[in-house]
């Protein structure tokens, strides 16, 4: 009977070591001196190693600009909620201009993408102050340290991998780039001519950044301006209609699209394979669209619902057609 209680004094003592190592563990002391940086060969040593780096986010002396600890001298910090406006805007707001110390800290000016104007129309994960939605606010081996791939340039040769920053979130865009023709797949249709298919998927494909802002604009559908081209901003004029849209720009003389009644441009493009829609499947897509813009009116605006007013319609593609008849 003695040596059962020994035993079970044996794990209880055994129970409450491992309980204090563990808790140890949980709240490691920090013991930073004013000026020391939280990335040495013992701790963070991984960060900064990526191709593409935050400056603010990889210096080790920088961390307290977003990280606050609970307590003195725990590693524990407050948590950090998907909003992260509220830190990015110390550095990259119009409001905020860097000044003083922090200026003197960086190592070059930050870009400022965050505008003062509150009347601007702004890409929903950027409107709700979701900044790292798309980018790590460390580093990233993706162009501007964003979280997953998306092209460097003006052009592209065409991948849906190439995309995947943007498909993450807009359901059905990859299956917009990748059917020639369609009905429901995309609004941006001359037609059954899918503009989108027509702009990206090519050997030099245009990025979607050559027409649209990540960020924000007062334009429909975050339509540019103007289009960075090398040392020059290159004019984009985008007119929307009821049914479609009209567009000058440098890249191609003046174009127009109807999704309805289908516009003849004088511009030379590859011709995509397919036959163009008959008039009764226009009637029929026209009715469609309005029903879909019908149930979207009746339910408030989300990120699914954009998402799916641009791309995925949920219709049958061409593709599934072929081989429901096979």
């Amino acid at each position: 009977m003695k040596s059962y209680s020994i035993f079970f004094v044996c794990i209880i003592l055994g129970s409450s070591l491992l309980v204090s190592a563990f808790s140890a563990e949980e709240k490691k002391l920090i013991t930073l001196t004013p000026g020391e940086s939280c990335i040495s060969a013992s701790c963070h040593a991984a960060m900064g190693k990526k191709k593409y780096v935050h400056m603010a986010g990889v210096d080790g002396k920088q961390c307290h600009r977003c990280h606050e600890t609970i307590k003195e001298d725990e590693h524990v910090f407050k948590i950090i909620t998907l909003i992260t406006k509220p830190f990015c805007e110390k550095c990259h707001s119009e409001e905020f201009p860097v000044s003083g110390e922090l200026k003197k800290e960086l190592k070059k000016s930050p870009p400022v993408v965050i505008s003062k104007d509150k009347d601007r129309k702004l890409h929903t994960p950027f409107a709700e102050g979701k900044c790292t939605e798309c980018h790590d606010a460390h580093e990233s081996d993706f162009y501007k340290h964003l979280k997953f791939q998306y092209p460097e340039g003006l052009y592209a040769s065409f991948s849906v991998e190439a995309y995947t920053l943007c498909i993450k979130c807009h359901k059905g865009f990859d299956q917009a780039l990748l059917e020639p023709r369609t009905l429901s797949l995309t609004l941006f249709r001359n037609g059954n001519r899918n503009l989108h298919f027509l702009h990206v998927n090519k050997t030099k494909g245009r990025t979607c950044a050559v027409c649209h802002h990540p960020h924000g604009l007062d334009n429909f559908a975050l339509v540019r301006d103007n289009v960075p081209f090398g040392n020059r901003m290159l004019p984009l004029t985008y007119e929307k209609k009821d049914a479609g849209g009209k567009c000058a720009t440098t890249c191609h003389r003046t174009a127009e699209y109807d999704r309805y009644s289908p516009v003849f441009n004088m511009i030379k493009t590859s011709p995509l394979p397919g036959t163009d829609a008959t008039v009764e499947e226009l009637k029929r897509s026209r009715e469609e669209d309005l029903k879909r813009q019908a149930e979207k009116a009746q339910n408030p605006t989300g990120i699914k619902d954009s998402k799916e007013e641009s791309f995925g319609h949920g219709d049958k593609t061409t593709n599934e057609k072929k081989q429901e008849k096979q």
